[in-house]
């Protein structure tokens, strides 16, 4: 206890000083530690370069400041690189929208048209002669047909297709029938002396 009045220190340890100040200085109460402190000091100092590592500078700046700077700049970067990364990718989405905003208004545009164009009866008439083959009552159709010219048949939708046996099928097949003979090769003749 003694000595923590003697330091400066109350009783109690958290680091309060004393009212009443010290009749030595600090240089004869630590007289020998604040010369070996000194001197270990200046070995360092001339072993790095003649500077101490707390008196090195980074862009003007102390390094511990330095240190914290760029753990602050660490820090920003890695706080916006989130909200960026989304701004650009909401830019990006917001353009291939509008590309598509424009493809279906040129669709709707040209949608518009065909549906004018079926509501014309001049262009109903036409259609119907040359799809279907119609002709208006008191005409007499006439097809001419020319060889090498002809179209091919549309195959029939609603017609079954044939599918390919299930794998037992063949199976069954390949067990219940003989195999088909081979033609059998005439033996070749011996050849005789000549």
């Amino acid at each position: 206890m003694a000595e923590r009045r003697a330091r400066g220190t109350s009783p109690a340890g958290r680091g309060r000083t004393s009212r009443a100040p010290s009749r030595r200085p600090a240089a004869e109460v630590h007289g020998g530690a604040e010369r070996v402190r000194r001197s270990t000091r200046s070995q360092k100092a001339g072993a790095a370069g003649g500077r101490d590592w707390s008196e090195r500078t980074i862009l003007g700046l102390s390094a511990g400041k330095a240190i914290i700077l760029a753990m602050v700049v660490c820090a920003l970067a890695m706080t916006l690189a989130v909200p960026m990364r989304t701004f650009f990718t909401q830019r990006a989405e917001a353009a291939q929208l509008a590309a598509e905003r424009r493809v279906l208004a040129d669709d709707i545009a040209r949608l518009k048209d065909r549906r004018a164009q079926q509501q014309d009866p001049a262009y109903i008439r036409s259609e119907a002669r040359d799809r279907l083959r119609l002709v208006m009552p008191g005409e007499t159709p006439y097809i001419v047909q020319v060889p090498g010219m002809e179209v091919p048949a549309i195959p029939d939708p609603q017609a079954p297709e044939d599918e390919p046996d299930p794998w037992y099928t063949d199976l069954w097949r390949s067990i219940s029938e003989p195999p088909p003979a081979e033609p059998e090769q005439p033996a070749p003749q011996p050849e005789g002396p000549r």
